[in-house]
């Protein structure tokens, strides 16, 4: 069996993911079913399952990705800027970020499976919290959490208004958001 390289690797697995992201953005994670992923990635089931050993596990894997493309933007470029660029994202995108919030209300193995894959943002998230609160920039009368539980319901709730098609002025948002962190 000839060897195959890691970028080729890496390039098929992203390749799975971005078809796997329209699949569930178009269906939900409920309508994508096995022959929709094999349709919108252009591969059979076994290349997709030698690299996620299911459908739930996919689906994991692109849920965490969504965590870490927030924080990493958070963490770089600010609060309001990740707002921004979240809010330009694709609908596929914001699509996966919305059907990750509805599984974690029904599904306990995947906020079990989701925990596990993102456990390693939780303590750079909340420290860029509390870095904030100490230079000043954000208010220190409530729990660096509860700022970033805040935060995520506002960035939540922009994905949804803009993968649904509301018009949503993204500005004035990151302005109140600011208004009410602001110290």
């Amino acid at each position: 069996m000839p060897k195959v390289s890691p970028e080729h690797l890496e390039a098929r697995r992203e390749e799975i993911l971005a078809g796997a992201r329209r699949a569930f953005a178009d269906h939900g994670y409920e309508g994508a079913t096995v022959a929709r992923l094999e349709e919108t990635t252009g591969l059979s089931r076994g290349a997709i399952f030698h690299y996620f050993p299911g459908k739930k596990a996919l689906f994991v894997a692109l849920a965490a990705e969504v965590n870490e493309r927030y924080v990493e933007l958070m963490r770089t470029r600010g609060l309001a800027d990740a707002i921004h660029v979240l809010a330009a994202e694709s609908r596929e995108w914001l699509a996966v970020l919305i059907e990750t919030e509805v599984r974690l209300h029904h599904d306990e193995d995947f906020v079990r499976r989701l925990q596990e894959a993102t456990e390693h943002l939780r303590e750079p998230m909340l420290s860029w919290f509390e870095e904030q609160q100490r230079l000043g920039a954000l208010r220190s009368d409530v729990e660096a959490t509860d700022l970033a539980r805040f935060a995520s319901i506002v960035v939540n709730g922009v994905a949804l208004r803009i993968a649904g098609g509301d018009e949503t002025n993204v500005d004035t948002v990151v302005r109140l958001l600011e208004d009410a962190l602001r110290p």
